[in-house]
C-alpha cells in the first residue's frame, strides 16, 4: 500500500516527486535498525520514513505514466487533481489494459522474466528482508516448495499482527527472528514455455498476478509484463 504524506517539492529527471508510506520502505527501515530502535521507529512520523514516488496530470499519457515508474522504480503514481484528494494510478491498472485489449505485446513471456531470488524456509525474518533490500525484490520464493513464495506485503502483514506486535513490546529482539516459513505464503501461477506476455496480461488477477516458467527459475511479474517490453520499444496501444 501507498500513502501520500506530504507535497510535491522534489524533481528528478524532469518528474515532479512526492513524498508517499510504502511497503519497500517500511522493509527497508527495520533492516537497517537496531532491535533497541524498533519501537522508536514505529512512532516516527510518516513524512520522515517515506518514500519519494512521481506525479504527474490527468492530461499526461501513458507513455508519461510509465516514464514516472522508470524513474522512480515504482509501478506507483499520483495524479493530481485541481484539489485534494488526488488520484493514485498503480501498475495492477497498467496491466490490465491488456485484458481490454489496449495493450499488446508479442514477445514470449520468457524475454521479459526475471531471476527468481529464493530462500530457505528455516531462514530468519530478517535474513529474507536483508535479501530483498539488497536485491531490490517483493517477492522471495522457498527453497524446497514449487512456485510458493513470500512477499514485502506478507512480511509486513506478519510483522504487524496483534502477536507480533505483543513480542516486539516484550522481545524486542525476537520481533525479526522469526522463520520465514511463519509469514503466508502464496502460489506463484505456471506458464507453458511458449507463452506470450500479451497471453499472461491478459490473465492477470487480482493476487494472481505472479507467475513462473518451467523449471521455477524464471518469474514474471507486472513490471515485467509492462515496463520491460516498453524499453524494448515492443510494447504496442491501442
Amino acid at each position: 500500500m501507498t500513502k501520500g504524506a506530504g507535497p510535491a517539492d522534489v524533481e528528478k529527471d524532469g518528474i515532479r516527486l512526492f513524498k508517499a508510506v510504502g511497503g519497500q520502505q517500511v522493509i527497508r527501515l527495520i533492516v537497517k535498525s537496531k532491535p533497541a530502535d524498533y519501537s522508536r521507529l514505529l512512532w516516527a512520523p510518516c513524512f520522515d520514513s517515506g518514500m519519494w514516488l512521481g506525479a504527474l496530470e490527468y492530461s499526461s499519457t501513458l507513455e508519461d505514466l510509465l516514464r514516472v515508474y522508470e524513474v522512480t522504480g515504482f509501478g506507483d503514481a499520483r495524479v493530481n487533481g485541481p484539489a485534494p484528494p488526488h488520484a493514485l494510478v498503480t501498475m495492477d491498472q497498467v496491466v490490465s489494459l491488456y485484458r481490454e485489449r489496449k495493450l499488446k505485446c508479442s514477445l514470449s513471456a520468457e524475454d521479459v522474466a526475471s531471476r527468481t531470488i529464493f530462500v530457505d524456509p528455516g531462514a530468519m525474518l530478517i535474513d529474507a528482508m536483508s535479501t530483498m533490500c539488497e536485491r531490490r525484490v517483493r517477492r522471495l520464493f522457498l527453497n524446497g516448495r514449487k512456485g510458493e513464495y513470500i512477499s514485502d506485503r506478507a512480511v509486513l502483514r506478519f510483522l504487524f499482527s496483534p502477536k507480533s506486535l505483543a513480542t516486539l513490546r516484550e522481545r524486542p529482539e525476537s520481533w525479526t527472528s522469526e522463520d520465514v516459513s511463519k509469514v503466508q505464503t502464496k502460489q506463484a501461477r505456471r506458464l507453458t514455455s511458449d507463452s506470450t506476455v500479451d497471453e499472461v496480461g491478459k490473465s492477470v488477477e487480482p493476487g494472481r498476478d505472479v507467475f513462473v516458467l518451467p523449471g521455477g527459475d524464471l518469474l514474471v511479474s507486472r513490471w515485467d509484463l509492462v515496463m520491460k517490453p516498453w524499453k524494448l520499444g515492443k510494447l504496442s496501444f491501442h
